[in-house]
């Protein structure tokens, strides 16, 4: 029977569709540098002469060599395919040990010897780790694989006996990760001084040391089985090991995918609050547009009328009292309407805008401080507009309350964040005091960190009484307009 065309698109799209299905690794950042220390170099190089003398003392040629094939194979395959322990952690777990101790039990010191050069081959192929850290894990696990094997061997003598093989598996397991950690704490408190090692030890023996355990048992259960059946009795403990890495693999895979997805769901909500503030930006310019253009200019039109009628009237006091009265409610419609629409600071500059926002309080005689970065004062967007509003509602505030003296605004740019830091040395207050003036119906803390957190950012007070109040926010800076490049502070005193 020849195969039509439909019939070959329809295998073909069986087999994508087959192909989708098999989880996908999450990618991972290669391996970071390592920093070579003298005391590092020589640690290493040591461990490394130690198990190449041991490999010579009791490395012998392979009696089964479809064994080792078999177990170097499977070896590799499990290490690379390590997975996160878990999602955003920097550790990564296999199935390996399993497979790893029973090639060794099963095979001997060519065993272990296969197992750590399969494995070491695995992790470089998942990672790209550098030649000395392999150089290293080969070394650690060929002599924890090796010491554990001589002290399995040594209680059951070569025999498959359940009750000596048991307490052999569980001993051999112990040992191997005891080996196998100190050996690894020794690297760790090379390369980072002033670590404390036994928490460190005692950390990992709590998550690790049962796989140890639990290998060490399955690994008996590979001597018995090959003992019975040869190469392929090993294949069937290698089988269960298998699955467990697969169901590994699909929850790291799924894992990987939801957090994928809550991040795309961060950036659109991210989006859709900067939409959401930008329209808010337009809406209150539309408001002070058209209260500049009709309020206030017919508020100015009633102003000169009634003045020019002071002089006409009978009763022109009252007239001129009018007019005053009115001119007042035109200067503090304006005060409102710079409230509400503040300049263009694209234009004029976040430093500038900063400095009329303080010419209040130097009209009250306090000394008002801003230093704008460079970098700061380039930011555009939504981290520019919230750091204009939470700036004004701060010093707001301290020209209501705090009868400072002085003054210092600070905004600087690091690492795509904004940070604003404003300090004054004026009366504070206590916890207890914040509370009662919300109670009081006082909302001008709480609209400071409406005004951080709508910008995607977070901000903290601290206050001391009678030793002043340091507000500090952070907010995401909108790096499509930001100039990358650095430079020095502005300074307006």
């Amino acid at each position: 029977m020849i195969p039509t065309a439909d019939g070959h698109d329809q295998g073909g799209g069986r087999l994508r569709g087959l192909a989708r299905r098999i989880p996908r690794l999450p990618e991972e950042a290669r391996g970071t540098p390592v920093t070579y220390t003298p005391g590092l170099v020589a640690y290493v190089g040591l461990l490394a002469a130690g198990a190449l003398g041991a490999a010579a003392a009791t490395v012998r040629l392979p009696a089964d060599p479809a064994l080792l094939a078999m177990g170097a194979c499977a070896t590799f395959l499990l290490a690379a395919t390590a997975v996160r322990v878990l999602s955003g952690a920097a550790s990564f777990w296999s199935a390996s040990i399993f497979a790893h101790l029973g090639l060794t039990f099963a095979a001997g010191p060519i065993g272990a010897l296969v197992a750590a050069a399969s494995e070491s081959a695995g992790a470089h192929a998942r990672f790209g780790t550098s030649w000395f850290k392999s150089t290293f894990n080969a070394s650690n696990q060929f002599l924890s694989a090796l010491a554990a094997w001589a002290l399995f061997h040594a209680i059951t003598g070569g025999g498959t006996a359940l009750g000596p093989g048991l307490v052999a598996g569980l001993a051999a397991g112990l040992l191997s990760w005891t080996v196998n950690i100190w050996l690894l704490a020794g690297v760790q408190w090379l390369t980072q001084p002033g670590m404390r090692v036994l928490p460190y030890v005692g950390q990992n023996a709590t998550s690790v040391l049962p796989y140890f355990l639990g290998a060490g048992l399955t690994a008996f259960g590979g001597v018995v089985l090959v003992d019975r059946e040869g190469a392929d009795g090993f294949l069937l403990l290698l089988v269960p090991v298998l699955m467990l890495q697969m169901s590994l693999l699909v929850l790291a895979s799924r894992t990987h995918a939801a957090q994928l997805q809550r991040e795309a769901h961060a950036r659109e909500k991210e989006l859709l609050l900067r939409r959401a503030l930008e329209a808010s930006e337009a809406e209150r310019h539309r408001i002070a547009r058209n209260l500049h253009d009709g309020v206030v200019q017919d508020l100015a039109a009633v102003t000169l009328g009634l003045r020019a009628r002071a002089g006409q009237d009978g009763d022109g006091r009252a007239m001129r009292h009018a007019a005053d009265a009115t001119a007042e409610a035109i200067d503090e419609l304006r005060t409102l309407l710079r409230e509400i629409a503040p300049p263009d600071l694209q234009e004029i500059g976040l430093a500038a805008a900063l400095s009329d926002l303080a010419d209040p309080l130097r009209d009250a005689g306090i000394e008002v401080t801003i230093e704008v970065a460079k970098s700061a004062g380039e930011v555009r967007g939504t981290a520019l507009a919230a750091t204009f509003r939470i700036t004004q509602e701060a010093l707001h505030n301290v020209d209501q309350h705090a009868h400072a003296r002085h003054v210092e605004v600070a905004v600087t740019k690091d690492d795509g964040r904004l940070d604003l830091r404003i300090v004054d040395d004026g009366v504070g207050f206590t916890a207890e005091r914040r509370h009662r003036q919300v109670e009081a119906g006082h909302l001008g803390l709480s609209l400071l960190h409406d005004l951080a957190r709508e910008a995607g950012g977070d901000l903290e007070i601290e206050s001391v009484p009678n030793a002043g109040t340091t507000l500090h926010a952070r907010l995401p800076a909108d790096e499509d307009g930001a100039s990358s490049s650095p430079g020095r502070t502005a300074s307006h005193p």
